[in-house]
């Protein structure tokens, strides 16, 4: 518990400056005896991923699950994190220069690749500092440059060595250096030392008595400058190392060993060598057992499941060939939950995200019967396994709702799905879904474009009826007009022969005929010319009756006639000359 008793304090700040976003990234671990700080600028453009927070991520994840100040170890995070800027889509050259400093509270290393630094401050001079990896700094220690004209050297940024580069990145690690109370480290990016020399950096940092102090100065030292230079991302982190830890183990020197080892082999002399060499055995492995089960709880409480294991099956061995049972139990109950979350752990790696979800939840019961030892990491990978699902089962249901033909609902299912993707780092799920988002999309498009042109089409064909409807009808209504006119023209020639059958004196027929003109004009809807054959109709049945008087009135004549010349007759014939003739009464 080397934190506990031991001070660090850490501020930091990052700002965008005077670009559009801030793509600097600062990130830290403190720990119970490791903390670690990483601080990483990207060095590309591009807009939707920030190269830097990948790659503070990254390396602070691993960290975490084995922390250590080996070389190995820290070249093995760097690697990692640079192989996951290269393994990010096609199109996309991630790149980023990052910088870490790791230490037990005790001694300190750093670690760079790129031109992000790293000071250590002891006695109001700079102890240790990053070389950058540029062309600037290559020309400044061969003397071609001098130093203070680094910060504003055209080449400061042409960099040699990056992460994301197509080769292997060229990492620098320095060696343990040993902590002193009132040391100050300070990670930052070039916004800061290309804004704020060395000179007056330090003059900052002697002056200040807390880290936001420092942090609060450089930033007013840079911001007077805006007016007349361009200001970059800024990022900056200060440790204040108040109270180094201290062991509490003295040192065995080799008189304290023969102070004690002389009395007691004097002591013990009479004592069977067999004997001896059989309790030293016993007790040796007494430690190892021991060494192994306090092995074994430390990379379990760092998640470091594979070593634990390792560490608990050599507990056991040991524990049962001293017949500790115990001792035995423990260390093979603490083995088996490490070899579940394990297998739990290659299941989720290998995409068998629901059978890794039973195993996961198998683990938590063993964690629970164990003291909840892991049961942090167990609920945080439940999560990520029940996310990677969710991932599957919104790719699943995007393709249900496409075969039942909706697809928006279907999109919208791709689309939260690659997102989810994108937030677990799971390429292959965020491209599959991608892939069937696009193809949905171009789909509805082509349907949309088929509909458009349907209704384009059934409009035409609407616009042609309505068009054929007018067409007929006009001629509709030109032949009823022509009707009309020919029905006019009929009946004014009816009324005309009426007129000539009427001067005639054949009345009957001029009233057949006025009759049938009368009905053509009401048809028509001409009551005017229909009411005027009324009289015509009228004068007509006046001759008619008129006809009729001087008939019969000639026949009451005639008849008279006859009755008078009947005895004349019977004694001779009288006959009347061709100009005789009766006279209507």
């Amino acid at each position: 518990m080397r934190r506990m008793n031991s001070e660090f304090k850490t501020g930091n700040m990052s700002e965008e400056g005077q670009k559009l976003s801030n793509r600097d990234y600062f990130g830290y671990a403190e720990m119970d005896d490791f903390a670690c700080y990483v601080l990483a600028d990207s060095l590309d453009e591009e807009p939707s991923v920030n190269t830097a927070r990948l790659v503070v991520e990254s390396i602070i994840r691993d960290f975490t699950e084995a922390p250590s100040l080996g070389k190995g170890r820290l070249k093995r995070m760097v690697h990692r994190a640079h192989t996951e800027l290269l393994k990010q889509k096609k199109g996309m050259h991630l790149k980023a220069s990052v910088v870490i400093a790791v230490t037990d509270y005790r001694k300190i290393r750093y670690a760079y690749v790129g031109n992000s630094r790293y000071y250590l401050i002891r006695n109001a001079r700079i102890l240790e500092r990053t070389e950058d990896q540029s062309l600037t700094s290559h020309l400044a220690g061969s003397g071609q440059i001098p130093l203070d004209q680094v910060s504003v050297h055209e080449e400061r940024n042409n960099l040699y060595s990056f992460l994301g580069e197509r080769g292997t990145p060229k990492l620098q690690i320095s060696r343990k250096r040993k902590l002193e109370n009132g040391d100050i480290f300070l990670l930052f990016s070039r916004g800061i030392w290309e804004q704020c020399p060395d000179e007056e950096l330090l003059e900052i940092v002697n002056d200040a008595k807390e880290p936001d102090e420092i942090l609060h100065r450089t930033e007013d030292y840079i911001l007077e400058r805006q007016e007349i230079k361009e200001i970059d991302n800024y990022t900056m982190a200060v440790t204040f190392v108040k109270k180094v830890y201290q062991s509490p183990k003295k040192p065995w020197t080799l008189k304290k060993v023969l102070m004690i080892a002389i009395p007691v082999v004097l002591i013990l002399g009479g004592i069977s060598l067999g004997l001896f060499l059989r309790y030293r055995s016993i007790r040796a492995k007494e430690q190892k057992l021991e060494e192994y089960m306090e092995s074994g709880e430390t990379y379990l409480r760092y998640d470091n499941y594979q070593r634990a294991a390792e560490e608990y099956g050599e507990a056991k061995k040991l524990a049962d060939n001293l017949k500790k049972t115990d001792d035995s139990q423990m260390a093979d109950q603490y083995k088996k939950l490490a070899e579940q979350i394990l297998l739990a752990d290659e299941s989720l790696l290998a995409g068998e995200y629901e059978k890794a979800q039973g195993l996961y939840l198998t683990a938590r019961e063993m964690s629970g019967e164990a003291g909840n030892v892991g049961e942090g990491y167990i609920e945080s990978q439940l999560d990520r396994a029940k996310d990677y699902i969710e991932v599957y089962d919104l790719i699943a249901l995007g393709e249900r709702k496409e075969e039942y033909g909706n697809l928006p609902g279907a999109i919208s299912a791709y689309k939260e799905a690659k997102e989810k993707a994108a937030d677990l780092y799971d390429s292959q799920g965020k491209a599959e879904a991608l892939g069937k988002q696009a193809a949905a999309e171009e789909k509805l498009e082509k349907g949309q474009i088929e509909e458009e042109a349907k209704r384009k089409e059934q409009e035409g064909e609407a616009a042609a009826q309505v068009a054929k409807e007018q067409a007929e009808s006009e001629a509709s209504r030109e032949l009823e007009n022509q009707q009309k006119a020919n029905d006019q023209q009929n009946a004014v020639e009816l009324e005309n022969k009426g007129n000539e059958l009427m001067a005639q004196g054949v009345y009957e027929s001029a009233i057949t005929f006025y009759q049938t003109a009368q009905a053509i004009y009401i048809r028509l809807e001409l009551p005017e010319l229909a009411d005027g054959l009324n009289r015509k109709i009228e004068a007509a049945r006046a001759g008619i009756e008129a006809e009729t008087i001087q008939k019969a009135t000639q026949a009451v004549v005639q008849e008279a006639q006859g009755t008078e010349a009947e005895p004349e007759q019977m004694e001779g014939t009288t006959e009347y000359g061709p100009g005789v003739g009766l006279q209507q009464p």
